[in-house]
């Protein structure tokens, strides 16, 4: 059975989570590009995909950024990890070059996500700019891969402070199935295992459920299905954000 990690005790020499502040310029743009709910910012045209490891999520980012350019809608696509220094570190890990501890995952990606958001070139400066950002994966993947080891709360806590996605396609497929389509890969990740997918694929329910109410818009759709008409799906429940 897997030890779920605690982080450290806090004392108040450590307790620095909620003293983080971000300059006023960047509250003040995340206004601008999104809206509120209950203290949360939601970022206007960001959509993230997210699904156990062979859910399809790539192949969808590929078919919905091609639709968007031959509409002449101006897109952008990026994931997590990312391929900045950080994100790089955390792909090395996945495959199992480098061994840490379960819990230093969640702060890897928690800070590795800080950046794609935040930088010059991040998320809420391609939004800003009038792009749709399709993102694959995002905090929820946070809360349904690094809670396997890792204290829920602890790992909610790290992502709390991020802005939400307008829009979070989930594509739901069974581990079983997952699996099977990843065999072909010619590296595999430490994740990609049948046992975690199948407690992932159980997260990933708790995780949509609590964020059910957030503001956001969720759609579920059947990762089995044949990935084109997996597409017009999407395509067809974008069209009524299209501004």
């Amino acid at each position: 059975m897997n030890k779920i990690f605690s982080f450290p005790p806090r004392t108040a020499d450590t307790d620095y989570l909620p003293s983080i502040q971000f300059p006023d310029k960047l509250y003040h743009n995340m206004a601008r590009i999104g809206t509120g709910n209950q203290g949360k910012i939601i970022l206007d045209r960001f959509i993230v995909f997210e699904g156990i490891d062979g859910a399809g999520t790539t192949t969808q980012i590929r078919l919905l950024a091609e639709r968007c350019k031959q509409e002449g809608i101006p897109v952008q696509t990026t994931g997590e990890p990312t391929e900045n220094c950080i994100g790089k570190t955390i792909r090395r890990i996945l495959k199992g070059e480098h061994r840490v501890h379960p819990s230093t995952m969640p702060l890897l990606f928690a800070s590795d996500r800080n950046e794609h958001l935040y930088r010059e070139e991040g998320i809420l400066s391609w939004i800003e700019k009038g792009f749709w950002v399709l993102c694959d994966r995002y905090i929820f993947s946070s809360l349904a891969y690094q809670t396997i080891e890792n204290d829920y709360p602890l790992v909610r806590e790290l992502n709390d402070r991020f802005p939400l996605p307008r829009i979070l396609f989930y594509l739901e497929v069974p581990p079983e199935t997952a699996i099977h389509r990843i065999q072909t890969r010619e590296t595999k990740e430490i994740y990609e295992v049948l046992s975690f997918q199948r407690k992932v694929h159980q997260q990933y329910r708790k995780v949509l459920s609590a964020y059910k109410n957030s503001g956001m818009e969720i759609k579920i759709f059947d990762g089995t299905a044949p990935m084109e008409s997996i597409h017009e799906e999407m395509w067809n429940f974008l069209k009524k954000f299209r501004y």
